[in-house]
Protein backbone atom coordinates (compact mmCIF):
# COMPACT_ATOMS: atom_id res chain seq x y z
CA UNK A 1 0.00 0.00 0.00
CA UNK A 2 1.34 3.45 -0.86
CA UNK A 3 1.75 5.94 1.89
CA UNK A 4 -0.57 8.95 1.73
CA UNK A 5 0.86 12.40 2.36
CA UNK A 6 -0.69 13.72 5.57
CA UNK A 7 -2.75 16.85 5.04
CA UNK A 8 -3.01 19.74 7.42
CA UNK A 9 -0.81 20.95 10.22
CA UNK A 10 1.29 18.45 12.15
CA UNK A 11 -0.23 18.14 15.63
CA UNK A 12 1.75 19.03 18.72
CA UNK A 13 1.79 17.31 22.11
CA UNK A 14 2.34 20.60 23.90
CA UNK A 15 -1.28 21.02 25.01
CA UNK A 16 -1.08 18.10 27.40
CA UNK A 17 -4.84 17.60 27.30
CA UNK A 18 -4.49 14.59 25.07
CA UNK A 19 -2.65 12.57 27.68
CA UNK A 20 0.62 10.72 27.48
CA UNK A 21 1.53 8.80 24.32
CA UNK A 22 2.36 5.13 24.87
CA UNK A 23 3.96 2.49 22.68
CA UNK A 24 1.56 -0.38 22.02
CA UNK A 25 1.75 -3.66 20.18
CA UNK A 26 -0.58 -3.88 17.20
CA UNK A 27 -2.89 -6.86 17.77
CA UNK A 28 -4.76 -6.65 14.49
CA UNK A 29 -4.22 -4.74 11.29
CA UNK A 30 -5.03 -1.04 11.51
CA UNK A 31 -3.98 2.25 9.93
CA UNK A 32 -1.99 5.28 11.01
CA UNK A 33 -4.50 8.09 11.46
CA UNK A 34 -2.19 10.68 9.81
CA UNK A 35 -0.80 8.97 6.70
CA UNK A 36 -3.13 5.95 6.56
CA UNK A 37 -0.12 3.63 6.29
CA UNK A 38 -0.93 0.08 7.29
CA UNK A 39 0.11 -1.01 10.79
CA UNK A 40 0.66 -4.76 10.58
CA UNK A 41 -0.25 -7.08 13.46
CA UNK A 42 2.74 -8.02 15.58
CA UNK A 43 4.53 -4.67 15.19
CA UNK A 44 4.45 -1.73 17.56
CA UNK A 45 3.02 1.76 17.15
CA UNK A 46 2.47 4.85 19.27
CA UNK A 47 -1.02 5.45 20.66
CA UNK A 48 -1.98 9.03 21.50
CA UNK A 49 -5.13 9.34 23.66
CA UNK A 50 -7.88 11.58 22.27
CA UNK A 51 -9.15 14.37 24.44
CA UNK A 52 -12.73 14.23 25.59
CA UNK A 53 -14.92 11.77 27.40
CA UNK A 54 -14.03 8.74 25.29
CA UNK A 55 -10.97 6.63 25.99
CA UNK A 56 -10.09 5.81 22.41
CA UNK A 57 -6.56 6.35 21.15
CA UNK A 58 -5.21 7.47 17.80
CA UNK A 59 -2.49 5.20 16.48
CA UNK A 60 0.44 6.64 14.55
CA UNK A 61 3.36 5.06 12.74
CA UNK A 62 6.93 5.84 13.80
CA UNK A 63 7.52 8.30 10.94
CA UNK A 64 4.43 10.36 11.82
CA UNK A 65 5.33 10.23 15.52
CA UNK A 66 8.78 11.64 14.75
CA UNK A 67 7.11 14.52 12.86
CA UNK A 68 4.80 15.14 15.85
CA UNK A 69 7.79 15.18 18.23
CA UNK A 70 9.62 17.64 15.98
CA UNK A 71 6.58 19.93 15.88
CA UNK A 72 6.31 19.74 19.68
CA UNK A 73 10.00 20.60 20.02
CA UNK A 74 9.62 23.55 17.63
CA UNK A 75 6.62 24.82 19.61
CA UNK A 76 8.61 24.62 22.86
CA UNK A 77 11.53 26.51 21.29
CA UNK A 78 9.13 29.23 20.18
CA UNK A 79 7.75 29.51 23.73
CA UNK A 80 11.27 29.73 25.16
CA UNK A 81 12.04 32.70 22.89
CA UNK A 82 9.12 34.71 24.28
Amino acid sequence: MTKKTPKGRVPSLIGGTNGRPVREDVLRRSKCYRCEDELVAGTSCVAIPKNGAFTSKRRVCDACYQAILKQTSDDLEELRRL
